[in-house]
C-alpha cells in the first residue's frame, strides 16, 4: 500500500510540474539519494537569495531613517563637477581626499571631519561617500541633522505630539549607535551663528555622547561644519568631542578657498 501512494505521489508531482513549466520534470523522482541532493542545493539557493533581500533591506533600512534638514540628497562622487569651482584642482583634491577617506573607512573604522564654509560642497561629498559605502562594500549608512536633532528636542517638551516624538527620538539615537557609517551633518549649527555662540542644551550632548562613545573605534562617523573647531569647544563637552572630532589631519577636509556653490545659483 505504501509502494502504491509513493507511485501516486510521484505521478502527482510530475503533473503538477508539467503543468506548471510545460515540460516533464528533468530528473527521476524515484532515485531517493539524487533528490535529497538536489533538494539540499536548491535550499542552499533560495536561503542564499533569501539572504541577499535581507541585507539588501536591511542596508537601505537605516538610510530611510535619516533626519535631513530639507530634502533628501541624492549625489554620487561622478556628480562632482570641479567646474563649479574657480580654483578647479582644489576640487579635484578634495574629491579625491574623500574618495580615499571612503576606501579607507570600507577596511576599519575611522573618524572623519569635513569643515568649511556654507554651500562648498560638504554635504554632497559626506553623501557620497555614503553612497559608495553602501553600493560597493555593503556597509549601512545614514544621516542626521543636528540642526534638525535639536529640533526635535525643544518638540519632546512642548508639542501636542510630545511623546511621539520622545519615542521617534529613542529609535533614531538606536539607529545612530548600530548603523556602520554614520553622518552628523551641519555639526554645529544648532549652537548658533558666528558671533552669537551659545552651548548646546544638556539632553542633546548626553544623547550624542552615548552615540559618539558606543561607536569609538568601532563604527565611523562623518562630520561636516560649517564652524571651527574651536567655536565648536564653546558649544560641546569635551568628553564629547573627544570620541567625534578626529585629530587627525589625514582624515580631515578642509574647504577653505572653495566658494559658495549654492550663493551662485540664486
Amino acid at each position: 500500500m505504501e509502494k502504491v501512494n509513493v507511485i501516486v505521489n510521484i505521478a502527482s508531482i510530475k503533473k503538477a510540474y508539467k503543468d506548471k513549466w510545460g515540460e516533464d520534470i528533468p530528473f527521476d523522482l524515484s532515485d531517493q539519494d539524487w533528490c535529497k541532493n538536489y533538494l539540499a542545493e536548491e535550499n542552499k539557493k533560495r536561503t542564499t537569495a533569501d539572504n541577499a533581500v535581507m541585507r539588501k533591506r536591511n542596508k537601505y533600512r537605516y538610510y530611510n531613517n535619516s533626519l535631513w534638514s530639507g530634502d533628501p540628497v541624492k549625489f554620487t562622487f561622478a556628480d562632482w563637477d570641479v567646474h563649479k569651482q574657480p580654483n578647479v584642482e582644489l576640487a579635484k583634491l578634495t574629491c579625491t581626499k574623500a574618495h580615499a577617506l571612503t576606501e579607507e573607512i570600507a577596511k576599519k573604522p575611522i573618524n572623519v571631519l569635513m569643515l568649511g564654509n556654507p554651500g562648498t560642497g560638504k554635504t554632497s561629498l559626506a553623501v557620497a561617500m555614503m553612497h559608495r559605502l553602501q553600493e560597493q562594500f555593503d556597509k549601512t549608512a545614514m544621516l542626521v541633522s543636528t540642526d534638525s536633532m535639536s529640533r526635535m528636542f525643544s518638540h519632546m517638551y512642548d508639542s501636542p505630539d510630545a511623546a511621539r516624538i520622545k519615542y521617534q527620538m529613542k529609535l533614531l539615537v538606536k539607529a545612530m549607535i548600530e548603523v556602520d557609517v554614520l553622518v552628523l551633518d551641519d555639526f554645529g549649527t544648532e549652537g548658533g551663528m558666528r558671533g552669537a555662540i551659545r552651548e548646546v542644551r544638556k539632553d542633546m550632548q548626553e544623547r550624542l555622547y552615548d552615540v559618539a562613545d558606543a561607536r569609538f573605534g568601532k563604527k565611523s562617523t562623518i562630520v561636516t561644519s560649517n564652524n571651527t573647531t574651536a567655536e565648536l569647544a564653546q558649544m560641546y563637552n569635551a568628553k564629547l568631542l573627544s570620541r567625534l572630532i578626529t585629530r587627525n589631519d589625514d582624515h580631515k577636509i578642509t574647504f577653505d578657498g572653495m566658494e559658495d556653490v549654492r550663493a551662485s545659483m540664486i
